[in-house]
């Protein structure tokens, strides 16, 4: 069977396997190292907008081609957080975990950045080092999650603000184990106020509604008591853990993912102490995430 029969329509270059009925999709027969043409950056662009995160295999890319897959979607000099940077380049976290080395505290739902601003669109991860078993990675779709509340408390949410926190990630448990991480951390916590974001926002490309709060990064919502807050976020991150909102990636090395940190919230398993693993990630964003 051809490329062109397999491929989903309206698109031309990409073959595209949808990964679950709600959230993913893995792109097959594509060389991320070669992304010049115009067209078919457009249809990646498309892709992701619909699937929201998209998978590609035994990808070859060198930091500069990451950075390159990267512009097709944003600018990778948006927001970052405080992984450790590559050596030649700045806009490349590199995510490692060693035997008896530091822990990120990624392994709980989360949108990347959110205490900022301005967060970034999305996210482009690449695969070096994967232990043979676990580090999985979770997407859940945060539009599959608005869509599946009932119509009242949709528009209940509408109304609402909430309050999102540095201070109540995992950061600042983070820093404790680094030599310096007293004077970092009272840097990033000058640097990174407490932010106000909607409870729900638009998909300016898609046009759909998103439940954007996460539980690392959202401390409360405005104009409720904090125990009204707590119960009513407790009931939405539940629904993060429904398995049909879900995609679980297991890795491979020269694996690539790609995510709209708009639409998802994800969640990086941590069940592979005493193995090695590295990874390079470049997020993207635009002047203004909505």
């Amino acid at each position: 069977m051809s490329k062109l029969e397999n491929a989903v329509p309206g698109y031309k270059h990409l073959v595209i396997e949808p990964y679950t009925p709600n959230i993913g999709a893995t792109i097959r027969d594509i060389d991320l190292a070669n992304v010049a043409d115009e067209s078919l950056r457009g249809e990646l662009r498309k892709a992701l907008a619909e699937y929201q995160v998209l998978f590609f295999r035994q990808q070859t890319l060198s930091p500069e081609q990451q950075i390159e897959v990267a512009k097709v979607f944003g600018d990778p000099d948006k927001a970052k957080a405080f992984f450790p940077r590559h050596e030649k380049h700045s806009v490349i976290e590199v995510l490692e975990a060693k035997p008896a080395g530091h822990r990120y505290g990624t392994d709980q739902w989360h949108a990347d950045i959110t205490f900022s601003a301005n967060p970034p669109t999305g996210t482009v991860l690449y695969s070096h080092v994967i232990p043979p078993a676990g580090g999985d990675t979770l997407w859940a779709s945060a539009t599959a999650v608005y869509d599946s509340l009932p119509k009242h408390l949709q528009l209940y949410l509408e109304e609402l603000q909430a309050v999102h926190s540095f201070e109540h990630s995992g950061w600042p448990q983070y820093f404790e184990q680094l030599e310096d991480g007293q004077a970092i951390y009272r840097k990033a916590r000058a640097d990174h106020l407490p932010v106000v974001h909607p409870v729900i926002q638009t998909h300016p490309v898609t046009g759909k509604k998103i439940v954007y709060v996460n539980p690392n990064f959202t401390d409360r919502i405005k104009g409720i008591s904090r125990q009204q807050s707590d119960a009513l976020l407790a009931f939405i991150f539940a629904q993060f853990q429904r398995p049909e909102f879900q995609a679980r990636l297991r890795w491979e090395e020269n694996t690539v993912a790609i995510w709209d940190n708009r639409a998802t919230v994800h969640y990086a398993t941590a069940d592979y102490d005493n193995q090695h693993r590295l990874l390079h990630r470049v997020t993207f964003g635009e002047d203004r995430t909505f």
